[in-house]
């Protein structure tokens, strides 16, 4: 197995970084969603705002894990910079409603990281999850009680844990069992997408859980199964509205694709490394 791909995504929910290398932390690739939307009631994703989706965001100079550098934003046809005033304008004249870019806040500032408490009607929920009527919702029993009180962990921007790895494997199963859709890596937003294609085109990711990926200088502990939701579905860029794609997860993999992960040892990884899949290091 190698890896095929680094992402990194500067704003949560936008498009992102392809990379060539990085340094995984602690935090997941270094620069991985340093900043996020706020819109006064919660962190903003593509969930309730699927525009983001088709707006993208790079770094202008290379982040190091302690300073997060300016970002410049693609909207549209209109490239502005994190640092300029008439951004949040900009942003709210797109999404509606009065939006900020805010960086990383300390993880003790629990209110603004808390899920807005406004009750939401259960199609709405299902909407959001890309469900049509009569499917199952998905099961985040095991996920950390935290995921129901905060928007993302207190003092991260990410929805569970650091990373998300998916592999060619699951890509490739999907696409066969799609019909109408082009199943691209852009859609479901990894950190980290790993060649596999020495074994089966299959959901593989499902039988990896607690075991541990080493590439590069860093090693990697696998943790829950990734469940998905409508951002799998959305238009963006040259990619058309997909609905299919949540009817086959929901009836070939329970609603996921992919797996999360963490950082155990840190270290530097590009593409094209090696990667071994381990019971225990």
């Amino acid at each position: 197995m190698k890896i095929k791909s680094i992402w990194r995504y500067p704003i949560k929910s936008m498009g992102g970084e392809s990379l060539t290398q990085s340094l995984l932390s602690q935090h997941g690739v270094v620069g991985d969603r340093s900043y996020a939307l706020h819109d006064g009631k919660s962190i903003c994703s593509a969930k309730k705002y699927a525009q983001l989706m088709g707006y993208s965001a790079r770094y202008d100079s290379e982040p190091d894990g302690i300073n997060i550098p300016p970002v410049t934003l693609e909207i549209g046809n209109t490239a502005v910079n994190s640092e300029d005033s008439n951004l949040e304008e900009l942003l709210a004249r797109e999404l509606g409603t009065k939006i900020t870019l805010d960086k990383l806040r300390p993880a003790d500032n629990l209110e603004y990281y808390r899920r807005s408490t406004e009750q939401q009607p259960i199609e709405e929920i299902r909407n959001v999850l890309g469900l049509e009527e009569g499917e199952a919702f998905p099961d985040f029993s095991e996920f950390p009680d935290s995921s129901f009180q905060f928007s993302t962990p207190p003092g991260t921007f990410f929805d569970a844990y650091p990373l998300l790895v998916l592999t060619t494997n699951s890509l490739n199963r999907l696409q066969q069992v799609t019909k109408g859709a082009v199943i691209d890596e852009r859609r479901f937003r990894p950190n980290l997408v790993i060649d596999a294609d020495e074994l089966e085109a299959d959901f593989i990711e499902e039988q990896w859980r607690d075991r541990f990926l080493e590439m590069g200088d860093a090693i990697i502990k696998l943790t829950l199964p990734c469940p998905r939701c409508v951002m799998t579905t959305i238009a963006f860029q040259d990619l058309g509205k997909a609905p299919q794609i949540m009817r086959a997860l929901v009836q070939e993999n329970h609603h996921k694709l992919g797996i999360y992960g963490q950082v155990i040892k840190p270290g530097k990884i590009q593409t094209g490394d090696q990667v071994h899949l381990t019971e225990a290091v």
